[in-house]
């Protein structure tokens, strides 16, 4: 072996000691770290303002300051408000749970929240001649009148005033606190596409968005009057300016016989809880006692045709059962035997 093998040889040894000495030496280090992104922390670090319920919330309650609280979370939960104002004065669907976030889905909305307490939503049918020209939008205030035609129980004709300022919320399919295009309920742009179709289409579409129906806030006590003059006469809508607060003063005439009678043992209290609008509504109303000639008119004497014409035919049917014939006086009811 000469001298140059030798040389070669020796460079090879020693470059594998040292390629031994570095694999041994990477192996001998402790494993690196990887830290998190900065980007990752700082959407792990993200918060957000919600209002949650500071107590134990029950449904059907308006919803109080002293009943929510402003907190942080890391959640925004969908439809949760950051504001009091949005939430306070809004009345619950369900049960909220103590420090439940309180959301738009579990809240009331729609007509319902426009309601006063003791009103209920009626809806009536409506026309261009009962909604006074179609001019009848939400939000107005409408006199209420209605027309009884001569039947077998009203002697004559009448036509008297029978709700004072009634509060509209919705007339045909535009409804109050929304926004509204083409002036009276969405008649003008019917009236605008007529110009340009031809007339058979025009008036199709003219029919299709005419208003058909209108919802009045009605006090409870007086939904059985809308509705007996719904069903046996003519309403008719009369507009009146929203700052003319002036209504009729029922306490000035006879007071409206009820169906139903009160218990004789009732006490005190039990008397004057029949003086609740509930309890009247609940009593009901005749359409004799709606119309002029009722027994609490004066000058009129229905009563009496009434009860006579029901003792006769009471007393017709009584012939073939035999025995008793059924007398009707205003509202008291007895049986007389013959």
């Amino acid at each position: 072996m000469n001298n140059l093998t030798k040389i070669v040889a020796a460079i090879l040894v020693m470059a594998a000691l040292g390629l031994a000495f570095v694999a041994w030496w990477l192996g001998s280090r402790p494993p690196l770290t990887i830290a998190p992104a900065p980007a990752a922390i700082g959407k792990s670090s993200q918060q957000y303002e919600v209002i949650v319920a500071a107590r134990a919330l029950e449904a059907g309650k308006v919803i109080t300051t002293n009943d929510i609280s402003l907190v942080t979370l890391p959640i925004n939960p969908a439809g949760a408000y950051n504001q009091a104002s949005s939430v306070v004065g809004k009345i619950p669907l369900i049960d909220i749970g103590t420090g439940t976030p309180i959301t738009e889905s579990g809240l009331a909305s729609g007509l319902s929240v426009k309601l006063a307490d003791g009103e209920r939503a009626v809806a009536i049918a409506v026309d261009e001649i009962v909604g006074a020209g179609n001019r009848v939008q939400p939000g107005d205030y409408v006199d209420v009148f209605f027309t009884l035609k001569q039947s077998q129980d009203i002697t004559t004709t009448q036509s008297r005033l029978l709700l004072s300022r009634v509060h509209v919320l919705s007339y045909g399919t535009a409804v109050i606190g929304t926004a509204t295009s083409g002036g009276s309920a969405g008649i003008a742009p019917a009236q605008q596409s007529s110009q340009s179709a031809q007339p058979s289409q025009g008036a199709q579409q003219s029919q299709q968005q005419a208003p058909r129906t209108a919802v009045l806030a009605t006090p409870v006590a007086d939904v059985n009057r809308l509705l007996l003059a719904t069903q046996n006469g003519k309403l008719t809508l009369a507009l009146r300016s929203p700052s003319d607060e002036t209504i009729s003063d029922v306490a000035l005439f006879p007071q409206i016989p009820a169906v139903l009678t009160a218990k004789k043992d009732l006490t005190r209290d039990q008397q004057e809880a029949l003086k609740q609008p509930d309890n009247q509504a609940f009593a009901g109303i005749e359409i004799d006692g709606l119309s002029a000639d009722s027994k609490s008119s004066p000058g009129h004497k229905p009563a009496t045709r009434n009860v006579a014409a029901v003792a006769t035919k009471a007393a017709a049917a009584g012939a073939v059962r035999g025995g008793t014939v059924e007398v009707i006086r205003g509202t008291q009811r007895e049986s007389v035997a013959f």
